[in-house]
């Protein structure tokens, strides 16, 4: 492939923090990043903005911030849809070629337009990706048919779904910024297709990203998603439990979250901070707290799990900057759960963190997304080809 040297523009939206990046691809998991800017806005639950005209502002000085330090073209931005504003819609679909012959990109692109007969109600569908493939009457499942020959072509296919009032924001912000074009993507999806390789995805893979006010929890195969789910709840809870419970001030309650490990057994009288006036957290207590919430988070993803018959022996992938730095957090919702957890990062350069997933996820697809003016190439790519 070849990279543009034009880069393209991002802007990842989660329940803390907006980012924009302008990126340039040099190589296989190696991205320049030409300018960067990140605010933290009020955040958002149950699809309802905290402060809906603070957070569009927001959007628009990150956006204005990178665009003015670059130059860059300012004909498209990406913007990534939080898992609490997506949504996941799949559909057979099937289409009988003209006579049996070898499968090309316009059949599989035809068969996706095809799906798209359907109510969104209150939804835009913003991308598609096949799960898995059929020929003719054989149940054989393929990840990508093109080149093969067949008289009938068949797809689960998933359709991802921004909620309106998301797109209609951050585009209005987009556009008052000068941004011509402005482009979706699910962060659940992106992630879901990004953080695995090809060959693990041929199995349904559980990711459940932990975030600051708001999660969500995925399963994915192929290209596609099985199942998503969103959850108004994140970091900042179990903070703020702390605070509440323990009587202390916010910002010992954050600091007492960062101390904390669930793999000690603390005695009554062990301290984990104190402001040396007349607050201290225990630890004993603040651990407490903490488990209370990840109980939370482990009936989730059971929820999720099971409503998919996902096997009790396949690994859940646990990521986001919620509470994946939190020590002992996977340890004991692996044991709440009764399944097998691992702590999964993006392997992008420069993009190594657990927290760094929905940002490595959206540039990703958005350089895929980009590529020859979102033409022929990309359909391909995630339309069933190789991402």
């Amino acid at each position: 492939m070849v990279f543009s040297s034009g880069g393209v523009v991002t802007l990842n939206v989660t329940s803390r923090f907006m980012s924009a990046k302008v990126c340039v691809r040099k190589a296989s998991s190696v991205y320049e990043i030409k300018a960067s800017a990140k605010k933290e806005h009020d955040g958002f639950g149950d699809l309802e903005w905290f402060d809906k005209v603070a957070a569009e502002k927001c959007a628009r000085e990150v956006l204005s911030e990178v665009a003015e330090n670059t130059r860059c073209s300012k004909k498209r931005v990406f913007v990534g849809v939080p898992g609490e504003f997506c949504a996941v819609y799949n559909r057979d679909v099937s289409v009988r070629l003209d006579r049996e012959r070898k499968v090309v990109d316009a059949d599989i692109e035809f068969l996706i337009e095809k799906g798209k007969a359907f109510d969104t109600d209150g939804y835009t569908i913003i991308n598609s990706a096949p799960v898995s493939f059929s020929l003719d009457a054989s149940d054989k499942q393929y990840f990508d048919v093109r080149g093969m020959k067949a008289c009938r072509v068949a797809a689960t296919v998933s359709y991802l779904l921004c909620e309106n009032s998301f797109a209609e924001m951050f585009t209005e912000a987009a556009r008052k910024v000068g941004f011509a074009d402005v482009r979706f993507v699910a962060v659940p999806w992106a992630e879901s297709i990004t953080l695995f390789e090809r060959e693990a995805r041929s199995v349904p893979l559980l990711v459940a990203d932990i975030g600051y006010l708001s999660s969500f929890a995925v399963v994915g195969v192929g290209y596609g998603l099985e199942r998503l789910a969103s959850f108004s709840v994140g970091r900042a809870h179990i903070a703020a439990d702390i605070y509440d419970r323990l009587k202390v001030p916010y910002d010992l309650a954050e600091r007492a979250l960062e101390l904390v490990d669930l793999n000690l057994s603390y005695s009554p009288t062990d301290i984990l901070v104190a402001d040396g006036v007349n607050h201290a957290v225990h630890a004993a207590d603040a651990a407490e707290t903490v488990r209370g919430v990840l109980r939370e988070f482990s009936e989730f993803v059971s929820e999720v799990a099971e409503s998919r018959n996902y096997p009790l022996r396949s690994t859940v992938y646990l990521t986001g900057d919620g509470i994946t730095s939190i020590r002992g957090a996977d340890k004991y919702i692996s044991e709440q759960t009764g399944r097998p957890i691992e702590i999964c990062a993006p392997r992008l350069a420069g993009f190594t963190r657990p927290a760094d997933s929905s940002e490595a996820a959206l540039i990703i697809v958005a350089e895929h997304l980009r590529a020859e003016n979102f033409g022929h190439q990309i359909k391909r790519a995630i339309s069933g080809g190789k991402l």
